[in-house]
């Protein structure tokens, strides 16, 4: 008598099914609870109305998804994530106005009417919702929001990175958005020897529907020339392009340029200052945005060398505060690289627990017919170096400088320039728990003055000295 396969359980994670097998379901989720402190100059000096809440010692939760994935009729596939997570507060420094006054009457300094300050908000914002077809292993369509066709780093799923945060290269400069929506070709060919991802997307981020009728078109390849020697030193040793084209239409498009951020979410460069006018100026992304850059894998037994460079030439507009639809001050160019080397090892336990980097998005494939893998856990370690070394030219391409507009004569410089060096420890109780502590260090020379566009805290108390911003970080994390 044929032995009957459960209706429900687990095999290496949650499943429900159908008793034809035409439909499962896999529910999942993930938690991470953070703890994140930083210390530097000027750190414990910047006040709360400047942004200094963000810098204190604080313990949250950066993500808590409930996660629900399924197949049904063997070639479909469906994954739905909503986030939780974040715990922002709204109006954290105190200036946010509701009203400037009552209907009818003047604005003045005693009518104007303040949000609660400090006060709780809900947050749920969708992460991942696609669906996928199979036409064979080797040719896959993706729809929906899925982590970009960009880069290793960008292709690995939050649960699997080796660091808390994904490293200031890729997360701040080489493609912040981090996901796509759109349509995706992609798959795996000769036994996983070659792999790509070519995507039509809108290329405007995470749960922003496209703003103009400009499609961006983004893919990435990668190849294991040695993965036919299965039990071979360099058997997963891989080699990668990435490269992205778009195009923001002018008219049409009015959000900022992405800032640069640190992991823990300090705005190293907005893009934004005030002109000589004392009005607030906003850098948006405008015309031609394009990158490419490469990436390189190297694991050999319990040590992996992971590195990805890309250049970027992405163009820009000025606007005023308030006009960003309707006026353009000048058009100018944001270019440069963003480039990280990592190195890891695994000196206790099981090396590798996580799994190859690089393979998200993917649909969850149960074999029921198999026992699932042993649990594997392990001690990893790893140093990071990253990079950005770039350039802001606010009227490059066309327009009058403002004497306060980066790239002006005797005004201010037009250099991003930031280094990340990073150390990691996690111990992983099987992939579904990870316990993690970080230290980065974020070093900005010539910040303070006309030399670096970038600004860490002490840069805002007047003091020229200050180079250098340093970040703590533990994790509990849980995934199943």
């Amino acid at each position: 008598m044929k032995e009957q396969k459960p209706l429900a359980g687990w095999h290496g994670g949650f499943f429900l099914r159908d008793a034809n097998d035409t439909f499962r379901l896999f529910p999942k989720g993930r938690l991470h609870l953070d703890f994140v402190s930083s210390f530097g100059s000027g750190v414990s000096d910047v006040e709360a109305a400047d942004g200094g809440n963000a810098l204190q010692p604080r313990f949250f939760a950066r993500r808590a998804r409930l996660e629900f994935d399924g197949e049904f009729l063997k070639r479909w596939s469906f994954k739905l994530d909503v986030d939780f997570g974040g715990q922002a507060l709204g109006n954290a420094n105190g200036e946010t106005e509701t009203a400037a006054a009552s209907a009818g009457a003047s604005p003045t300094a005693e009518t104007a009417r303040f949000a609660a300050v400090q006060s709780t908000s809900a947050n749920a914002a969708l992460a991942d919702f696609w669906i996928n077809y199979s036409v064979m292993p080797a040719l896959n369509f993706m729809l929906g929001q899925f982590n970009s066709p960009f880069g290793m780093e960008i292709q690995t799923s939050s649960n699997a990175i080796t660091f808390m945060e994904r490293n200031i290269a890729m997360r701040s400069f080489a493609h912040p958005e981090a996901k796509s929506i759109g349509l995706m070709a992609w798959g795996d060919v000769a036994d996983k020897m070659f792999f790509y991802g070519i995507g039509v997307v809108a290329g405007d981020g995470q749960n922003r529907p496209g703003i103009d009728a400009s499609p961006h078109f983004i893919g990435r390849v990668f190849a294991r020339p040695f993965a036919g020697e299965k039990k071979g030193l360099l058997a997963k040793a891989q080699i990668g392009l990435s490269a992205q084209h778009g195009w923001r239409e002018q008219d049409y498009v009015g959000y900022d340029y992405a800032p640069i951020r640190t992991g823990n979410g300090y705005t190293l460069w907005s893009g934004g200052y005030k002109d000589s006018l004392d009005r607030r100026i906003h850098v948006i992304p405008s015309s031609a945005q394009n990158a490419i850059g490469g990436e390189l894998r190297l694991p050999i037994k319990m040590v992996e060398l992971r590195a990805e460079a890309y250049y970027l030439a992405n163009n820009t507009r000025e606007a005023v505060e308030g006009y960003q639809l309707t006026n353009t001050e000048r058009l100018g160019q944001v270019k440069g690289l963003g480039w990280y080397v990592q190195l890891s090892a695994w000196p206790v336990g099981d090396a590798f627990v996580t799994g190859d980097p690089g393979y998200s998005p993917r649909p969850v494939k149960v074999d029921l017919t198999k026992e699932p893998d042993k649990p594997k856990s392990g001690l990893e370690v790893a140093a990071l170096l990253a990079g950005i070394n770039a350039t802001y030219d606010g009227a490059s391409r066309d327009g009058a400088y403002d004497e306060n507009t980066p790239g002006a004569e005797g005004g201010p410089g037009t250099d991003l320039n930031v280094m990340q060096v990073g150390l990691a420890a996690n111990y992983w109780h099987t992939r579904n728990v990870r316990l993690s502590v970080n230290y980065n260090a974020y070093l900005t020379p010539g910040s303070g003055s006309e030399e670096n566009l970038l600004r860490v805290p002490g840069n805002t108390l007047k003091r020229a000295d200050a180079h250098a911003l340093h970040e703590l970080g533990a994790r509990v994390g849980l995934s199943f």
